[in-house]
């Protein structure tokens, strides 16, 4: 015990050990789904079920504990549903590459991710970026958990890219709404584990509307020997140079903003961060989302990032990496029951990922919202996020906006030239993406 609180720090970051297990406990609870999501996505792309569910096991675990003895923050690390989609449907069917192929250019991406973790460009970029910016962004990643726990639950739909209102005659949206509401008066009559004990009720609740289903087996022996080792650079060549460059340049910039505002988004809301928005680890844990993507890439799984759904443990108290360690523990323990993933369904994650998105709206009243120059880019940046569903293109639209204008405005000696070049990059990036 003496040990974790010297080695975590407990007490300096105002937490303690139920805390911290209660946090782990909850992020888990708020991430099984990814057994299920991640290797239906990647099966897709010709990729075998069963093992790519056990090299997210495994990675997640993996990269989840590293992360936290390394940056000492309560963020879990596992393969993002964005990068898995844009492996399946950008790399693999937009491309042509095969899935071998595709996790090659995952493996670069990582090295590339690791480098510039490691180079002075990662903190000019961060320090670069303006103080309302970072509210901005944990205002957005707030409503991009919303939004994805509404869609996931059916309380919205999202089909031809139109948003609407789903239908409470069906059990899963109406038993979203009621671990709404009973996460709601947990969490005001401040109970301990509120998130995680709502989760519960929910999944609980469940069986009679026949929502939760119970697996018909409880163990799955793992299997890792199709996927594994199967990164194949012999056929990149052949993609030319402008999908090579667009494919590892949209792989690359994704993933450092997808960790960026993740991380400053959620540690922000949880007074993680200094007076100037920085926070102490950022470093060191997105150069463990490198390694774990160079890792991942090596099992069988597409790039590793931060998870948003962390916010749910840090919800419940958790603010060391002990609270990622013990997620990461869990995982492992998980790895022979990956059935009893299945039981927690989306209208169980709809109350925590909903709660958590309300409390991280609060740091907007630090936005100046009178000057257009600083309250156009943020808006488009909170708004970016769950309109695109994309972390990273509500980083766009702020930072390309922002320097637009302030140009106008001639304002522009003010500008960091890192920003000039964020600019750049991104309008590269979009305009590679945009070519046949």
């Amino acid at each position: 015990m003496k040990q974790l609180e010297q080695f975590f720090r407990l007490s300096q970051r105002g937490t303690t050990l139920s805390r911290e297990l209660r946090g782990g406990c909850t992020t888990f609870c708020s991430m099984a789904y990814l057994l299920l999501v991640v290797p239906g996505l990647l099966s897709g792309a010709g990729m075998d079920f069963a093992e790519v569910m056990t090299a997210t096991c495994l990675i997640t675990a993996g990269g989840s504990i590293v992360s936290g003895l390394a940056a000492n923050l309560p963020f879990a690390l596992a393969p993002g549903l964005g990068f898995t989609t844009l492996f399946t449907h950008t790399l693999c069917q937009r491309y042509g590459c095969t899935w071998q192929q595709a996790l090659a250019l995952v493996l670069l991406s990582g090295a590339l991710f690791m480098a510039l973790a490691l180079s002075p460009l990662r903190g000019r970029l961060n320090d670069a970026l303006p103080i309302p910016f970072k509210f901005a962004l944990s205002a957005g990643v707030g409503l991009f958990l919303t939004l994805s726990g509404l869609i996931n639950a059916g309380l919205i739909t999202a089909d031809n890219n139109l948003v609407d209102m789903g239908t409470l005659a069906a059990p899963e949206p109406l038993l979203a709404l009621m671990g709404i509401f009973v996460t709601a008066v947990l969490v005001m009559k401040k109970v301990p584990g509120a998130l995680m004990l709502g989760m519960a009720v929910t999944v609980v609740l469940g069986l009679p509307l026949g929502v939760t289903v119970l697996p018909q087996t409880l163990m799955a022996p793992p299997e890792l020997s199709l996927t594994a080792l199967k990164p194949d650079f012999t056929g990149l060549l052949a993609l030319g140079p402008i999908p090579l460059v667009s494919a590892l340049l949209s792989l690359l910039v994704s993933q450092h903003f997808d960790a960026l505002g993740t991380l400053l988004g959620v540690a922000g809301d949880a007074k993680l961060t200094d007076t100037t928005g920085d926070l102490t680890g950022q470093r060191e844990a997105m150069l463990c989302c490198g390694a774990a993507t160079c890792a991942g890439a090596l099992l069988g799984v597409s790039n590793v990032t931060a998870m948003a759904e962390s916010a749910t443990g840090i919800r419940e108290g958790a603010r060391t990496g002990l609270s990622a360690v013990i997620t990461g523990l869990l995982f492992l323990c998980v790895l022979p029951f990956t059935p009893l993933a299945g039981v927690v369904t989306g209208a169980a994650l709809a109350a925590p990922l909903v709660m958590v998105g309300m409390s991280m709206m609060s740091g907007i009243t630090q936005i100046t919202w009178k000057h257009v120059e600083i309250s156009l880019p943020s808006f488009l940046m909170i708004v970016g996020m769950p309109f695109t569903f994309s972390i990273t293109t509500g980083v766009m639209l702020g930072v390309v906006s922002y320097v637009v204008v302030m140009v106008c405005r001639k304002r522009a000696h003010l500008i960091d030239p890192a920003l000039y070049l964020l600019a750049v990059v991104f309008v590269l990036d979009a305009v590679l993406g945009a070519l046949p």
